[in-house]
């Protein structure tokens, strides 16, 4: 979590790329091709 003002425009910019950095770091959503991977139970 971030705790940022509206006058710190530069704390804001480096927040961002790092949460981005985290989430391309994470890979693939695993739920997205769970359908694709396992069958559906019936």
């Amino acid at each position: 979590m971030y705790w940022l003002s509206g006058a710190e425009a530069d704390k804001l910019v480096k927040s961002v790329e790092d949460a981005y950095e985290k989430i391309k770091r994470s890979g693939s959503n695993p739920i997205k091709y769970a359908d694709v991977i396992t069958p559906p139970v019936e």
